[in-house]
């Protein structure tokens, strides 16, 4: 019932707004015309209210860290790897038409499923090396998996599980033997419950632009006190040259929303380095191929990671270009 509300008031929000901006772009236009100031044409309108408004989330980590999750890259052709439902993930194969294009695999968390290796495995009949500390071994085998019991970790002095091997994504690659792997060779699915931030934040740009595409889970998004390490995630991610290409939400958690921004607590995201740059980024949208994680609950489809057109056109008002 309240995940409702919060869905009908988030929906009530964005049509407010909507109506504002169309509202101020058609006096701005008109006054433009005729050279006369807004408020002569319409003196009801506060255009300090509309810019307050604006600016309830116009600048900031939190704003910034939605953003990040936005799709700015281009993807015609779908592919699902792994399981129906959790476990399942949604890849781009634009870039991915064969065995020539993927030298090897990294499954990092198996668990108690993992039909993900099996699925690459058949699609590119390359390696897959899976990793996972917490099992004794792997929860998939294929002709050409190999199982390491280790887990990730963010550096080499780092110990998240003591008595257990613990390997950052830089030694994960060096034990499978692939360190002279070329540029956008590997492809990387990662499901760590939580140890993705510490991984990531750490692996240098060399062993990231290893990789052509990562699916990553990420855990734990609404944490406010962890959003500059974040986005320091993200960013390095946009720095080693990957971009947003799909964003499913998990259904088996609470959404997280600040204003009209919002995100399930857990995000399964596709990173596509390959990927055509879009003219402009927008908000996660489900394909066809994706699935609840949990199917007895309603998938999440009301995601909003860009903020209203009325935040530009707040601050064009600034600026005099109003």
């Amino acid at each position: 019932k309240q995940f409702a509300t919060s869905q009908l008031e988030s929906k009530i929000f964005r049509v407010m707004a909507d109506r504002m901006v169309v509202h101020l772009l058609l006096l701005s236009l008109v006054a433009q015309i005729h050279s006369v100031p807004i408020s002569k044409l319409s003196p009801s309108f506060d255009f300090a209210d509309a810019m307050t408004f604006a600016d309830r989330i116009q600048s900031g980590v939190t704003k910034d860290l939605f953003q990040s999750f936005s799709i700015c890259g281009h993807c015609n052709e779908w592919k699902r790897f792994g399981e129906a439902h959790d476990g399942g993930y949604v890849q781009c194969m634009d870039n991915l038409k064969g065995p020539a294009d993927v030298q090897a695999a990294y499954s990092m968390g198996v668990s108690n499923r993992d039909k993900w290796s099996s699925d690459i495995f058949e699609a590119f009949k390359t390696p897959v090396f899976q990793y996972d500390c917490t099992v004794r071994g792997p929860a998939q085998k294929c002709e050409e998996c190999h199982f390491f019991p280790a887990c990730l970790k963010g550096n080499e002095s780092a110990d998240p599980f003591p008595g257990r091997t613990s390997w950052t994504l830089k030694e994960a690659v060096k034990q499978s033997n692939m360190s002279s792997a070329p540029e956008r060779s590997l492809l990387l699915k990662m499901d760590v419950e939580g140890a993705e931030w510490p991984t990531l934040v750490n692996s240098d740009l060399e062993t990231l632009k290893k990789f052509r595409q990562l699916v990553v889970e990420f855990h734990h998004i609404h944490h406010e006190k962890e959003h500059e390490l974040y986005l320091k995630v993200m960013r390095r991610l946009r720095a080693a040259g990957f971009k947003v290409v799909h964003v499913h939400g998990n259904n088996l958690v609470r959404v997280y929303q600040k204003e009209e921004l919002r995100l399930p607590r857990v995000l399964e995201v596709t990173f596509d380095a390959l990927a055509t740059s879009l003219p402009g980024c927008h908000d996660p949208e489900n394909t066809p191929l994706d699935t609840p994680n949990y199917p007895r609950f309603s998938e999440v489809t009301d995601m909003h990671t860009e903020p209203m057109v009325l935040m530009s056109i707040s601050m064009a008002g600034r600026n005099g270009e109003l």
